[in-house]
Parts: structure tokens; sequence; C-alpha cells
């Protein structure tokens, strides 16, 4: 199955499956200016973050809410109710937007999905000079310790995808015009039951989970339950964000424009 065709698949349920942490909004909105601002939210899915980041920003802000998956775009205008978020069907390494024209770009749990280097040039690209990169994801050490890579047989040795923290900073070092700026760690503590997460699985809730053969995600679902230490399951749940600022340096490094 195609990361497309997976989230086509669970477009509908998405938003029911998931948690939206406001911690790294909060700390996105505490970084950036109090007049209005323009960014972009790339991979956002059908918008949890882009909704819950649009309405902190400053009055007068637009923010744009990208992703490839048509299916989890319709799902968001459906949603829609702040006119200053702007649904946009495009891929992470393309975007079709000017040459510094932004002051923020975003990314919640999606960049796994992406090719790193060829987002983080893109990036450079529509930011203008000072303007923040934020990526919100999870490193495969961070992943090995949640309740699914405890757990669940398979789940972290089938999720390949995830960047640890020092390819994400190496990453920063070799696109031209970014400087890391930070990395900020997020904990958690969460409680779950036997059936909400049955549901998660059954329901794909990580697309990790569209990595299994049909038979084999039935029968490790099975042993995940038998595993899990009684009805109520305690856990902490670990994210990493990293911030990366547009070098203010007028055309130092400027990638070569896609856009006008």
């Amino acid at each position: 199955m195609t990361q497309r065709d997976h989230f086509a698949q669970v477009a509908s349920i998405y938003e029911s499956l998931r948690t939206t942490d406001a911690a790294p909004v909060t700390t996105i909105r505490q970084l950036l200016p109090d007049h209005p601002v323009v960014g972009v939210d790339v991979g956002c899915g059908t918008g949890r973050y882009s909704r819950l980041l649009g309405e902190r920003l400053p009055a007068g802000s637009l923010l744009v809410a990208s992703d490839v998956s048509a299916a989890m775009l319709a799902e968001l205008r459906s949603g829609l109710g702040r006119p200053s978020l702007a649904p946009l069907l495009s891929t992470a390494e393309e975007l079709p937007l000017r040459d510094g024209s932004l002051d923020l770009v975003t990314s919640f749990n999606s960049v796994h999905h992406f090719d790193l280097g060829r987002f983080l040039a893109c990036a450079s690209r529509v930011l203008r000079p000072g303007g923040l990169l934020f990526v919100y994801t999870r490193t495969p050490e961070q992943n090995a310790r949640t309740i699914w890579g405890r757990f669940f047989p398979g789940f972290a040795e089938h999720e390949q995808r995830l960047h640890s923290e020092r390819a994400l900073r190496g990453a920063v070092r070799r696109t031209s015009g970014l400087v890391l700026a930070a990395m900020r760690r997020f904990r958690y503590r969460r409680t779950s039951t036997h059936e909400r997460l049955r549901a998660q699985v059954e329901g794909r809730h990580y697309s990790t989970f569209s990595l299994y053969a049909p038979d084999e995600l039935v029968a490790a679902l099975d042993v995940f339950l038998a595993r899990l230490p009684g009805r109520e399951v305690p856990w902490l749940d670990e994210h990493l964000m990293m911030v990366a600022r547009r070098s203010r340096l007028r055309g130092a490094g400027l990638p070569a424009s896609r856009k006008g």
C-alpha cells in the first residue's frame, strides 16, 4: 500500500484515532513575533495541528495547510472554520510558494514521509531571512520506547523511516541557508484501554501498521493485547522538536528559485 493509499483509506477516521499535543504549538507561538505572520504547515493531514496553530497566531496571520493527500485535505475543508487557513495540495519537497515569502514552516509528525534533504532545501527557499522552521517528530529511539515499540511485535523494526536527532542535525547543517537554533524535547504521560488501542491498530492510526501484511497485523495485535499490563495502560510518550532559522544574510546560500 502506498503512502497516498494509506491516508486516503484512513482520512475519514484519522482525527478520532490520533492525539494532538498542544505543547509544541504553544512553544512555537512563544518564539514568533506578535505581528501577523505568513506560514505553511507541511504534511498537515486533516489539519489537526494547522487549526491549533492557526488559532494561536496573531490576528491577520495566514497559514497554508499543505498535504499530498487529497482525501486528507477534503476532511480539512469539511471542518474549516477559519478563513486564515488555506488548504494546498502539494508535496513537501516542491511547495508552489514564492521564494522568501514565509515567516514560518512547520511539520508535525510527518517529516518521516518526506525526502528530508529536499524538504529542508524547500523550506530554506520559501522562508524569508530570520524565518523559522519547526519540525515536530519522534526519533527511532523514542519510537522504540513507546507502548507500541515495547509491546507490539515488530513495530520498531517495521518503522525504518524515522530520523535520529543526529540525522536531523546533519541534514540542517548540509542545507544552504538554514541554521540550527534548538532541539526541544517533549514528554507526555498517556493512558489508554485495550479497546482504544485495538481500535487504533484496526484503524491504522499509525502508517506503520500499513507496513504489515494483513494476517501479520492480526497476529501481532493478538500478541500485543496479551502483553499489555492491565486494562488501563499507562506509558510515557516522547517527541523531539527541531527549530531552525533562515540565515539573515541577504542572499547567503539561497537555493535556486523554483517559483517566482
